[in-house]
């Protein structure tokens, strides 16, 4: 019998399947999902990469940066142990079901 995923789908965020042994991660751009297995994984990281020092210097100086800073996407980093990275594009609306879902990876992972 075939388990069944928990499943994260919306818009402006990847898609994201969570399985017992591994979780699956389809960019938002992209028609395939790509598998994890949790003892892969060293961190996952969500941040909103406009918040580097060299991005905020960028951003007071420029008024075209100003202007399209605040729609900026953020990224998701998953950080392998073999020392590979993935990232994927999301939103940068705050959506308290993919903060859950990332929360749930987050505890497989240390476990």
């Amino acid at each position: 019998m075939e388990e069944e995923p928990l499943i994260f789908e919306e818009k402006g965020f990847p898609s994201i399947r969570v399985f017992n042994n591994h979780f699956e991660i389809k960019a938002i751009d992209y028609w395939e999902y790509r598998v994890f297995e949790y003892s892969e994984i060293k961190e996952i990281i969500h941040y909103n990469p406009n918040d580097k020092w060299w991005n905020k210097l960028y951003i007071l100086t420029s008024l075209t940066a100003q202007i399209f800073s605040e729609n900026a996407p953020w990224i998701l980093k998953l950080i392998k142990n073999n020392g590979g990275d993935w990232t994927y594009k999301t939103s940068h609306k705050p959506n308290s079901d993919f903060r859950k879902i990332l929360n749930l990876l987050k505890t497989k992972i240390i476990n």
